[in-house]
């Protein structure tokens, strides 16, 4: 049990932390790389990108224009269209089979934009950018303010370190970590890791079919939950103070429920409802043939 406490606990550190490194090495990034294009921008304009590869900064400020900085690669070609009250359209073309020579972009653009970037692998790194987000097999780290955001990727992993009154979040095979401030979320894996790590929701919907879902927070009071997982675990690393109604259900997996005596019934659908605390949050969990474990920190 306290080995199974020590790995969730680091992974879920370690997940932040590799995260955090990527964000911080990105903020460092200057402004001084030279201007690629420029165009007048304004407040809410939509914005629409495709950047393949390479790695992207994205970055919202009070100005009313969009800003280009940084070094194409070898043969890339960039387009800069549109109007500024209209919205405009970046669109970055890369050579078959470009790696080493990929494009390395800072992009500044108002708060209020809302975004559309696809990328294929490209990293993207996005502060106080909301909007939508795809990539087949590229990272996503989203953090800062704003008011709704989508991502998903196929393959990659994606880290949601915002605060943001909506967010709904898919990966197929990739990590996806959930932090920062956000008030809804509606999150998903098919076969990736999918990690919370933050107390701030206050309605959340989490699922997977294949890969493990941890919790390692305390819950918000009057917070609704809800977790799916078909093979899976669902694992809660929560403090002894916690406050929570549970409701639990497997079909054919395990109900580990270490902090007290009362087990799952025996006969049908393995359940168990149990109040911690005052109960002031409510968390229903079902799995197919995935364990669930609850545990202390």
């Amino acid at each position: 049990m306290r080995g199974d406490r020590y790995a969730t606990r680091t992974l879920a550190g370690a997940v932040l932390l590799a995260m955090g490194v990527g964000h911080a090495r990105a903020q460092r990034a200057t402004t001084a790389e030279p201007l690629l294009r420029s165009h007048a921008l304004h407040r809410g304009a939509p914005v629409k990108m495709f950047v393949p590869s390479g790695t992207v900064r994205l970055v919202g400020w009070d100005r009313e224009s969009i800003e280009i900085r940084g070094r194409l690669g070898r043969a890339a070609q960039m387009s800069l269209t549109g109007s500024d009250s209209g919205g405009v359209k970046l669109v970055v073309e890369e050579p078959a089979g470009a790696t080493t020579s990929a494009s390395r972009l800072d992009i500044y653009m108002p708060r209020q934009s809302q975004l559309s970037l696809k990328t294929v692998d490209a990293s993207v790194d996005a502060t106080d950018i909301g909007g939508w987000y795809y990539t087949v097999s590229g990272s996503l780290r989203i953090g800062g303010s704003m008011s709704t955001v989508e991502a998903e990727s196929m393959s990659g992993d994606i880290a949601l370190a915002a605060t943001t009154a909506w967010a709904r979040v898919r990966t197929g095979a990739g990590r996806l970590l959930v932090s920062g401030a956000p008030e809804d979320v509606d999150a998903s894996t098919v076969g990736g890791a999918l990690d919370i790590a933050t107390s701030a929701i206050l309605r959340g919907r989490f699922a997977s079919v294949t890969g493990d879902i941890r919790y390692a927070s305390s819950f918000a009071p009057r917070s609704l939950f809800e977790f799916s997982d078909h093979s899976g675990a669902v694992e809660f690393l929560l403090p002894r103070d916690v406050s929570a109604r549970f409701e639990l259900s497997s079909v054919m997996g395990a109900i580990d429920n270490g902090f007290m005596q009362p087990r799952p019934a025996a006969s049908g659908v393995r359940s168990l409802s149990l109040t911690l605390g005052a109960g002031n949050a409510n968390v229903v969990v079902r799995t197919f043939r995935g364990t669930v474990r609850l545990r202390s920190s």
